[in-house]
């Protein structure tokens, strides 16, 4: 699977905070909180044949589980 990396810049430190507590309390990294927020967005905003998304989100599940 290709991976690229992401910067978001202007993130206020509050908002901040409060996800890494809530990825503290997943046991998630923060990349993979924020991942899981790309995947929630997609699915509850795509519409039509989603087979293709479900293909690219179980790869990076299964990648996920290999560590």
């Amino acid at each position: 699977m290709d991976k690229v990396d992401y910067l978001v810049k202007g993130i206020p430190n509050q908002l901040l905070n409060m996800f890494r507590g809530f990825c503290t309390m997943a046991g998630k990294t923060e990349s993979e909180g924020v991942i899981d927020l790309m995947i929630d967005y997609i699915e509850k905003n795509s519409a039509g044949d989603k087979s293709n998304f479900k293909k690219v989100v179980d790869e990076y599940q299964s990648s996920k589980k290999k560590k």
